[in-house]
């Protein structure tokens, strides 16, 4: 049985795998997983140091593995954290059996299984609420925190940034790429729209500035925005998303 579990899928046995695909991600030249979000492109955007060897890491809201393979590929030893209820803890009760429904028979960890055997990863998932995040569940402070379109679906943003930067050593680095409201960029002052009465997932929809309002009030410091830039989703939907680095 161990041999099974961990020898190299096939690439038919990743395609074919019952899975709900979030990361579209390049098996080989080619050869790409479905998905709803191709973020190929984006990966410079997000502003990732070119070397992180022997940094720890962690990837929030890790769902495929996309960028905690990527944090992998720069050296670090990188720990990915999501959560494995269906629904999420995070779910309004309304909400739960449309959420039930939708994800009928979806086992949460299994795109990242497969692709963790496809790349001979290290990367680690561990399945840990956001907000219970903390030292001690990820084997001591960490160097770095990635939060990739994550805070949108939260009830409570500034509560899962306090818990990253506790996670954080002391001038540990905070990356967020992370959904924002083009909308509401007329707006200099924080602001977000309240999506979930209309929405499955999506709580915020935050203009910049309360992006960084966010940051700022879980305790950052030295909080740069680094640009933007806009990913069309398989619906043909368009988010823009801000790429902001902060020290803990």
């Amino acid at each position: 049985m161990l041999r099974r579990v961990t020898e190299r899928p096939s690439v038919d046995d990743i395609l074919n795998a019952h899975h709900r695909w979030y990361h579209v991600i390049e098996l080989e030249p080619g050869v790409t997983t479905p998905g709803f979000a191709d973020l190929r492109s984006q990966v410079d955007h997000a502003r990732l140091p070119a070397d992180l060897s022997g940094l720890r890491a962690i990837d929030v809201g890790t769902f495929d593995g996309f960028w905690a393979f990527e944090l992998e590929k720069r050296g670090a030893q990188v720990i990915g954290i999501d959560v494995d209820e269906i629904p999420p803890p995070d779910a309004p009760e309304y909400k739960r059996q449309q959420i039930l429904e939708e994800l009928a028979g979806v086992t949460p960890g299994t795109g990242f299984e497969l692709l963790k055997r496809w790349f001979g990863s290290s990367v680690e998932r561990r399945s840990i609420n956001v907000y219970d995040l903390k030292p001690d569940r990820v084997d001591g402070p960490v160097d770095l925190v990635f939060v990739g379109a994550m805070l949108l679906h939260l009830r409570n943003p500034v509560g899962a940034l306090e818990a990253a930067r506790a996670t954080l050593r002391p001038g540990g680095r905070l990356i967020a790429f992370e959904v924002v409201d083009p909308a509401l960029a007329g707006h200099d002052y924080p602001v977000a729209r309240f999506k979930l009465t209309d929405t499955i997932w999506t709580w915020w929809r935050p203009n910049i500035p309360c992006l960084l309002g966010w940051i700022e009030t879980a305790g950052f410091s030295d909080i740069q925005l680094l640009g933007t830039t806009t990913v069309r989703d398989a619906t043909g939907n368009e988010q823009m998303l801000a790429t902001v680095h902060a020290v803990a």
